[in-house]
């Protein structure tokens, strides 16, 4: 989604906090959202619904077309030898236009990548909710 797009979302976001909250129009919103009413920032949210499909789809949770999308770079035999295997990565498909990169196929695997191994480890889809929101909480 263009940036311009994902300002529109976060003002309506923070229009409703206000208005959750009874805070005024110019009182600063930001720290409120995520102190108060713990929720993430628009783009925070987008890599947490990323995050968390990639997850079920790891976890045979998720339809198996999405699954299909979620290989992990210990399956392919020519690198299962890396690092990244080691790491439980995902298989990030090369594209060739710069349309490519915000598909599912593309997205969800470049930020389950970035996440901590301790969060891929986690087995409890719960456990894994909780940690992967502190740290997209600490990240900010």
């Amino acid at each position: 989604m263009p940036q311009y797009q994902l300002d529109r979302f976060q003002a309506v976001m923070n229009t409703a906090a206000r208005l959750v909250l009874g805070a005024g129009k110019f009182n600063l919103i930001r720290h409120l959202l995520s102190d108060r009413l713990h929720w993430l920032p628009v783009h925070k949210r987008v890599q947490f619904k990323l995050c968390l499909l990639a997850y079920k789809a790891v976890h045979s949770l998720a339809p198996q077309y999405l699954a299909d999308f979620c290989r992990p770079v210990s399956s392919v035999v020519a690198r299962q030898r890396l690092r990244s295997a080691a790491r439980d990565d995902l298989v990030i498909d090369r594209t060739s236009t710069k349309f490519g990169a915000p598909s599912f196929a593309v997205a969800a695997q470049s930020e389950w990548n970035r996440l901590p191994h301790h969060i891929h480890a986690l087995q409890s889809i719960d456990s894994f909710k909780a940690a992967l929101k502190t740290y997209l909480f600490d990240c900010s």
